[in-house]
């Protein structure tokens, strides 16, 4: 699958000649910053290319479009033409046109045409326009079409002010949809689009993207699945920093790749795709064609309908053979930052490891060692195995699956651990917990990644029924300064219930805590409802002032 992780995409570059070097940015990546650790942003990606083509990797960074935004974003190759760039922005001669699609209603007052002029004072995190001071911003804009309280608008800004369009629209009442931070309509990606750039007299375009044109005329900011291919590899091309530091991750997640319904992973040299919709299974097999074609040795298929599946077969749910390809071994290992996982892509919907927990075990691994560590639901127990590589002084694993555990104490031995000094529990989570509490047990770190609904027996665990409980009996094992990682996929939950839920817990147990909420992975971007498929957060137990000063 490696032809799919490039740095930037060859059919994104519209021009490279003459110390010119302009591309059609894709939605979804910053151009300069972002994570240091894996230069991930669009000048990193591409001084990467300039250095693998000979050349030297200057790059003359002259704007910026915002991590949402698409479209022709222009630079500079060689110093001398630099300055020549750097001029034609100043005076003003540098042209750009956007087409941005925008919600209207009786309220707006977006006109047939006409010129936006605001004076706007930014932070580092937003604009917002101001009766005085701040800096002039000027855009001229003529409505391209309008329909159902949609409208799709060309803008021609003089000024180049941080979120100054999105801003200007939504002052007019007519905000950009995909436009969390002022207010647009829910959409999987700002829809917002530079079409048009003057560089040194010649101009430079970039097609406006089908999602732009599908929110006029239906109020989806989706494309149709038939077009599956650009979004598959604009995901793939995003997610190629995470190469460095694993071969297994989510290449395409759904909604927030802009492809409901659709889910690729990654393992090692194979695929997993995951449909959930009717149209997602009718593109499966071109899809899974495509990562043929593009070097996995073998896809497997998951079906994940919301519809009634009792009477479906488990085979048909998904199949034990890939579709497309050659099987993987069933105890097939991938690599997870220097950690070794065992994997099995053929047995059921599940393989063995929650791809969305990447980032959460690399943080236990950095907060375990030398402490006291329970795992809760360990299923196959990949945080016990990151919390031992990380020098934990002992991990207890609890699950209520025999054959998950099993495979845990290989996980164990994969990564050169000895099972035997850790503790593996066959048990219900909420009765271990409570008969810890009972005994006295005290802990330093706790990971709590419970199912929303499970039975034990006759005993059955529900998420919104059971998980308040559980929560404070676990705050109750900390010691001053131990830590719980709350994780939850509990769909009806969001963020801000699940803070509270943390919260409450908090008081019955007597505990004063700090809470931080942890941010989705590059491979899990949120959805339309929020983050997807889980939501995190860590609690720290306070130490008093008069335990600290002994």
């Amino acid at each position: 699958m490696d032809s799919l992780f490039v740095p930037f995409r060859a059919e994104r570059v519209i021009a490279r000649r003459d110390g010119i070097l302009v591309v059609d940015k894709p939605p979804h990546m910053v151009v300069h910053g972002g994570d240091e650790l894996r230069r991930g942003d669009v000048v990193s990606r591409l001084r990467e290319l300039l250095v693998q083509s000979g050349e030297e990797g200057y790059l003359g960074v002259h704007s910026r479009l915002d991590v949402g935004t698409s479209g022709v974003l222009p630079f500079t190759t060689s110093r001398a033409v630099n300055a020549a760039v750097a001029d034609e922005i100043e005076r003003g001669a540098a042209e750009r046109v956007y087409v941005a699609a925008v919600s209207v209603s009786g309220r707006s007052r977006l006109g047939k045409s006409g010129t936006l002029e605001h004076q706007l004072l930014s932070d580092k995190r937003r604009t917002r326009v101001v009766p005085s001071g701040g800096e002039r911003a000027v855009a001229h804009y003529r409505v391209l079409g309008e329909q159902g309280g949609r409208a799709l608008v060309e803008l021609r800004p003089e000024t180049g002010r941080m979120h100054q369009l999105r801003v200007q629209l939504s002052a007019l009442g007519a905000p950009i949809a995909g436009d969390e931070l002022y207010g647009g309509a829910p959409a999987w990606r700002l829809l917002l689009h530079c079409r048009r750039r003057l560089v040194l007299g010649e101009a430079y375009e970039a097609p406006v993207p089908a999602e732009l044109e599908r929110w006029l005329k239906y109020g989806s900011s989706f494309a149709a699945l038939a077009s599956f291919r650009e979004r598959v590899l604009d995901a793939a091309a995003l997610r190629t920093p995470l190469l460095a530091e694993t071969d297994v991750f989510r290449v395409v997640a759904e909604q927030g790749d802009g492809l409901p319904g659709v889910t690729i992973d990654r393992y090692g040299a194979h695929a997993v795709l995951s449909v959930a919709s009717e149209e997602a299974e009718q593109h499966s097999a071109e899809i899974a064609d495509l990562l043929a074609q593009h070097g996995a040795h073998g896809v497997y298929l998951k079906r994940r309908e919301r519809r009634d599946l009792r009477r479906v077969g488990a085979a048909e749910i998904a199949p034990v053979l890939p579709v497309v390809g050659e099987p993987a071994t069933p105890d097939l290992t991938v690599t997870e930052q220097g950690m070794r996982i065992l994997c099995e892509l053929g047995d059921g919907l599940s393989t063995g490891l929650f791809l969305d927990q990447r980032d959460n075990r690399r943080r236990v691994r950095e907060l375990a060692g030398g402490k006291q560590v329970l795992n809760l639901f360990s299923y196959t127990c990949s945080f016990s195995v990151a919390a031992a590589l990380g020098g934990a002084a002992r991990v207890t694993s609890v699950d209520v699956g025999g054959r998950a555990l099993e495979r845990g104490r290989q996980n164990f031995v994969a990564n050169g651990l000895e099972p035997g000094r850790h503790e593996f529990v066959q048990a219900d989570a909420v009765r271990f917990v409570r008969g810890a509490v009972k005994h006295g047990r005290k802990l330093d770190l706790i990971v709590l990644d419970p199912p929303s609904f499970g039975t034990v027996g006759k005993a059955t665990f529900k998420f919104d029924r059971d998980i308040e409980g559980l929560m404070t009996d676990c705050l109750r094992l900390l010691q001053p300064g131990g830590m719980l990682l709350c994780v939850t996929n509990h769909k009806k939950t969001n963020p801000a219930a699940f803070r509270r839920y943390v919260e409450r817990a908090a008081a019955q147990a007597r505990r004063e805590i700090k809470l931080r909420d942890l941010p989705s992975q590059l491979d899990f971007p949120d959805d339309l409802d929020g983050p997807h498929p889980s939501k995190s957060l860590l609690a720290t137990v306070v130490v008093s002032e008069s335990r600290s000063a002994r």
